[in-house]
């Protein structure tokens, strides 16, 4: 049995964790943390929590009494932590983007802070289950991906590694329920200004685009060119990713879906459809990626993945982390 803690308890993305680790059978004590809400209950900040449990103080947590620490924190949180946790017993899961990124320029420019540890930014494993879960298992820090790039990259992944389709045209047109920009920015009036609403928003500069590229190069083995479109949507969780690319010959619907099913056949998580398209209603409440493939003409192919950006964007894909780093089966805790 293990002991975890859950820093930054009451986000969005930490009640998530709470939900799913308050019934984990491998796991007897969960302690939860807050900046600014010690001493209140974390019932208080959702409906959907059974337990009582108090929210502690993060200034008194002592890394060494913990397996594992979820940070669920603004970015820059773990960056600054790291000298405090870094010779203790802990293993640590960042959900945000402190160690996304490999390279400390690129990192800087897109997210606007003086990088703390550059030096082990190439050191630290990707969290992409799916993609690395040899080195997830003896990772002592796990950089959980973002929600977008969770969708594009498990959708484009084979393709671009099977060298089938064209490296410089891929367009991800990429649409998230408002639950994505977090507690501070619904509660400033985002849930209002989205009503009845539909907005686009940081093309070309969002966060999400130097990590997605990073890894469909890794796939290719080349600098693969694409572009990222991100947009709310007035629902509150979910996300729908609609990609467009160019196929390098002609291929048929079935041989595509053969590819995917070969390539993720080791993977509970990965759901492909034969037929209908994917639906952000099928994936609501689970750790799942719906894909499906459409093919048209002149080797034209649309991809249309889905998942729900709290829990297989977040959340969720921090818990199979957790489950691979932890031995204990992958899909514990988690819906399929």
């Amino acid at each position: 049995m293990s002991t975890i803690a859950i820093v930054g308890a009451t986000g969005f993305t930490g009640i998530e964790l709470v939900k799913l680790l308050e019934n984990h059978p491998k796991i007897n004590q969960i302690d939860l943390f807050s900046f600014s809400n010690a001493g209140k209950k974390i019932k208080d900040f959702s409906n959907d929590i059974e337990t009582e449990d108090i929210l502690k103080d993060f200034a008194t947590i002592n890394y060494n009494d913990y397996s594992l620490v979820f940070f669920a924190c603004p970015n820059g949180t773990v960056m600054n932590a790291y000298s405090d946790f870094k010779n203790s017993k802990t293993k640590v899961i960042d959900l945000a983007a402190d160690y996304r990124l490999d390279n400390e320029e690129v990192w800087e420019k897109y997210y606007g802070l003086k990088h703390k540890s550059p030096e082990i930014l190439s050191e630290i494993v990707y969290g992409l289950t799916e993609l690395n879960r040899n080195k997830i298992k003896d990772a002592k820090i796990v950089a959980n991906p973002g929600c977008y790039p969770t969708a594009a990259i498990i959708s484009l992944f084979p393709l671009l590694k099977e060298k089938l389709i064209n490296e410089n045209s891929i367009i991800i047109d990429a649409k998230s329920g408002f639950s994505g920009a977090g507690r501070n920015k619904i509660e400033a009036g985002l849930d209002k200004k989205i009503n009845n609403n539909f907005i686009p928003y940081n093309f070309y500069k969002h966060r999400h685009k130097p990590e997605i590229s990073q890894e469909l190069n890794k796939a290719s083995g080349n600098d693969v060119k694409i572009t990222f479109s991100p947009h709310i949507l007035p629902i509150y969780r979910g996300i729908l990713e609609t990609i467009y690319v160019d196929l390098n010959d002609d291929m048929l619907h079935v041989e595509i879906i053969n590819l995917y099913n070969e390539f993720y056949k080791t993977d509970s998580f990965v759901k492909v459809s034969e037929s209908e398209f994917s639906e952000i209603k099928n994936v609501i409440n689970t750790n799942n990626v719906n894909l499906s493939f459409h093919v048209g003409q002149d080797k034209k192919l649309t991809i249309v993945a889905v998942i729900d950006n709290l829990l297989k964007g977040a959340a969720g894909q921090a818990v199979q982390n957790m489950n691979v780093m932890m031995g204990f089966e992958e899909t514990t805790s988690l819906i399929k």
